[in-house]
């Protein structure tokens, strides 16, 4: 049995207290999550009093549909964010089997499908044995998309009669391909977070796309009311918000290359990345970690890999600024 350490960027707080300093001294670049977020509109308490309505929920899907050019041919429901709907899925997948999770990867998924009573090969490459598998496309922590490794398992998958489960939580939201290459496939649900591009995770707000009779299923495991008011209507509106999309994905495309430039000046070997993360490869990965925390920068080690450390898109050029002149010192100190 593959056993996986269940750990999250986040915590900035704790992370704080621990160094005797202030959060809001923390430059928290350990989650992944856009640093600027969708500017909502200020909560009235009274919109919280209400159950949220059929007609919220509908109208949320529909921009979502539309946002991540759903093809007509798949359902689309909604959960409080994808770490939600990754849980319940492998109930859903029968027979009880060998799922397939290639490493590194998101450590939540692994330990999902064993609670559901499923069996985890994490085999370097897709293995006969197998008969679910889930993909993490961009991974998390490598940043790598393959849509040929795609193909092959989906293809695989739908010969075993198994699942695949397409966790596209830091997919771009203009990476829509997969969707409509593989919109025949009924074996395959993919996963979109909300939460990471608009930078208010704190919704708890994702999506899982795939044929009618699984996402009926998983509607079914989520129960009513699975997404509060607030979530749908703020949601709505962000992903219909097409000006404020292209300008907010122009913004990360900037900030990330420029995040890579930086790393790379600092003689950091990068391993991959996406639009909200990118991702080093180095011996002294978690020494890293803690020297930038003491300054300050919390980013993301993973004790499965103990050579990679994910640093978050910063926000402003006083965050670059902090973040180059903590990496100088470093390095000269390195360097004695």
């Amino acid at each position: 049995m593959v056993k996986v350490q269940q750990e999250h960027g986040g915590d900035a707080d704790q992370v704080a207290q621990s160094l005797g300093c202030a959060l809001q001294d923390m430059l928290d670049l350990s989650t992944g999550i856009s640093p600027v977020p969708y500017p909502a509109p200020a909560i009235d308490v009274v919109r919280c009093q209400a159950l949220p309505t059929q007609t919220q929920l509908q109208r949320c899907l529909a921009a979502a549909k539309s946002f991540y050019q759903v093809p007509d041919t798949l359902a689309m429901m909604a959960g409080p964010g994808t770490q939600n709907l990754l849980q319940a899925i492998p109930a859903l997948a029968i027979p009880k089997a060998e799922v397939w999770i290639p490493v590194p990867s998101y450590n939540e998924h692994a330990p999902a499908w064993q609670r559901a009573g499923h069996t985890v090969s994490a085999a370097a490459i897709f293995p006969k044995t197998a008969t679910h598998a889930v993909l993490v496309m961009p991974n998390n922590p490598t940043g790598q998309y393959d849509e040929g490794l795609i193909e092959h398992v989906a293809d695989a998958v739908r010969a075993r009669g198994g699942m695949l489960v397409l966790d596209g939580a830091f997919a771009r939201p203009d990476q829509a391909a997969v969707l409509r290459r593989f919109a025949s496939c009924t074996q395959i649900i993919h996963l979109r977070s909300f939460g990471k591009f608009f930078g208010l995770a704190g919704l708890r707000l994702g999506f899982a796309i795939g044929a009618v009779g699984p996402i009926t299923a998983l509607e079914r495991a989520a129960g009513p009311w699975a997404v509060s008011s607030i979530a749908l209507e703020i949601g709505a509106a962000a992903l219909a918000d097409g000006p404020w999309q292209r300008q907010h994905l122009a913004f990360l495309d900037t900030q990330s290359d420029r995040l890579a430039q930086l790393l790379g000046a600092h003689g950091l070997t990068l391993l991959g990345g996406t639009n909200l993360f990118q991702t080093v490869i180095l011996p002294e990965a978690h020494d890293l970690q803690n020297y930038l925390a003491h300054a300050g920068i919390w980013t993301r080690k993973f004790t499965l890999w103990p050579d990679l450390l994910r640093f978050g898109v910063p926000a402003t050029d006083a965050d670059f600024s902090r973040l180059h002149k903590t990496l100088q010192k470093w390095r000269s100190q390195a360097n004695q």
